[in-house]
């Protein structure tokens, strides 16, 4: 069982479950404790000692099930599999084995006298080292049931079996005792098989669904957010929360090295000079950096909504890495949202932000127009530890691209970065206007999909804050 509960555990890491070493070991010596008689009680143990954010928790659940679906049914539950019960047949056989003072096979043992829990242990034990790491498809459930069938010497079984029957016929069973005996025996032996088909399909759907939920992740995650459905984007809330998630947990663990401080060679090869040379103390330098502020300006016409939602959802997610984040819309009026997100809950902030804000949702793009008024509304509340993150695919639909809006924005911040919804194929071809505004900005970057925009953003917190202006 402890195999069974690190390889659970195992799956949970790779689901993005964090989980540490020492977690892993309170989760055995916890379920060591209360043992496997009350599922629940063992489900609640591993959760409490495994589980730290209730995000985790239905991950936490549907992967359980799949691992110790089985647990239900051990004990009397399990019986049922085994046919029905005969105490008398049982107590028969019991009898006449003592009486005989009769040897049987182990497996004729567990088919005879083991209950759910044993036989499953054995299946088990006898899948280890039989490839099922290779199971991936349903057609080859057959193939790996026969091999860990063949594992079991059925011969020694059925010999044992008639050995039984014949004593019982020698000591003047009747006949219809005897076809009782002999179903009974028969029927514990089918359902031993049936249930090493079932282990099969349990391992088959755990693989599948852990592999189904990377798969899904990583063609969403590449797939162009125009072409996203509504059923996709729900699954991307998911996707971008986990992404974000990731993100956090890799700065964090920066920062932590970083409070540590690193090894001040100067100061520690001049004190351990009067050691000899010898570094019996060590110096660490540490640096103070300021977390940078962040302003997202998003366009949310039709055509780019998906991306803006998917940047603010993430930003937002991240904003305790930054000191301050401020977030505008437009389509052609600017407007700022930033309040939105301190009044309601994320989710619906976002949709607020995509429908409701004081912007006319209906109008055609004007870039020019939307930058030349931030300009006029927020430069005086800019300064050099700001970041402007604009997303849009500068489609100006012909208007004036009032370039010079975004030249006086760039002198008061720290920089600019633009992602563009669109495919570098079609900038500067048509309305697009995106040749002017890249002077102005310090990257720009096509941001089609999910994976390139947490990768532009895994930039923007680890890297683009520490760079000096």
């Amino acid at each position: 069982m402890d195999e069974r509960i690190l390889e659970f555990i195992g799956d949970l890491r790779r689901a993005e479950v964090r989980i540490s070493p020492s977690e892993a070991l309170d989760a055995l010596a916890a379920a060591s404790e209360v043992g496997l008689v009350d599922r629940e009680t063992f489900k609640t143990t591993l959760a409490a000692t495994l589980i730290k954010e209730f995000r985790d928790q239905p991950t936490f659940d549907r992967l359980f099930d799949l691992y110790f679906l089985d647990l239900e049914a051990l004990g009397q539950g399990l019986q049922k599999a085994l046919g029905p019960a005969d105490p008398r047949v049982q107590d028969m056989l019991d009898r006449m084995l003592a009486e005989e003072g009769m040897e049987l096979d182990e497996l004729t043992e567990l088919l005879m006298r083991g209950g759910g829990s044993e036989m499953e242990m054995a299946i088990r034990a006898s899948g280890q080292n039989a490839g099922l790491e290779r199971l991936m498809y349903f057609l080859q459930v057959g193939f790996f049931s026969r091999r860990l069938s063949d594992r079991f010497d059925w011969s020694a079984v059925e010999a044992d079996l008639e050995r039984l029957l014949k004593l019982l016929e020698a000591r003047g069973l009747d006949p219809g005792q005897l076809a009782r005996v002999r179903n009974y025996l028969e029927l514990r032996l089918e359902a031993f098989k049936r249930m090493i088909r079932q282990h099969v399909e349990r391992e088959l759907e755990r693989r599948a669904y852990r592999q189904g939920e990377k798969l899904t992740r990583e063609v969403l995650s590449e797939k162009p957010l125009f072409a996203l459905t509504a059923d996709e984007i729900a699954q991307m809330k998911a996707v971008v929360a986990r992404l974000a998630r990731k993100i956090k947990d890799a700065l964090a663990l920066r920062q932590r090295q970083e409070q540590r401080g690193r090894i001040d060679t100067r100061r520690t090869t001049r004190k351990s000079l009067q050691y000899g040379g010898v570094p019996m103390e060590i110096f660490l330098k540490r640096r103070h950096r300021e977390k940078p502020k962040l302003v997202t300006v998003c366009d949310v016409s039709d055509s780019v909504r998906n991306a803006s939602r998917f940047m603010l959802q993430l930003v937002w997610s991240l904003q305790e890495c930054f000191s301050r984040v401020r977030s505008y819309v437009f389509v052609s009026e600017i407007a700022e949202v930033t309040q939105a997100f301190s009044t309601y809950p994320v989710e619906r902030a976002i949709e607020w932000a995509l429908k409701g804000a004081p912007v006319d949702y209906h109008c055609r793009s004007d870039f020019g127009y939307a930058f030349s008024r931030f300009s006029k509304t927020e430069l005086d509340s800019l300064d050099r530890k700001t970041t402007i993150l604009v997303l849009g695919d500068a489609r100006n639909n012909y208007n004036d691209p009032q370039a010079w809006a975004l030249r006086l924005i760039r002198e008061r911040v720290k920089g600019i970065i633009w992602l563009n919804p669109e495919g570098q194929w079609g900038w500067g071809i048509g309305d697009s206007v995106m040749p002017l505004y890249a002077p102005a900005c310090d990257f720009v970057r096509e941001c089609r999909t999910i994976a390139q925009l947490g990768e532009v953003v895994d930039n923007l917190v680890h890297h683009w804050w520490r760079r000096g202006r």
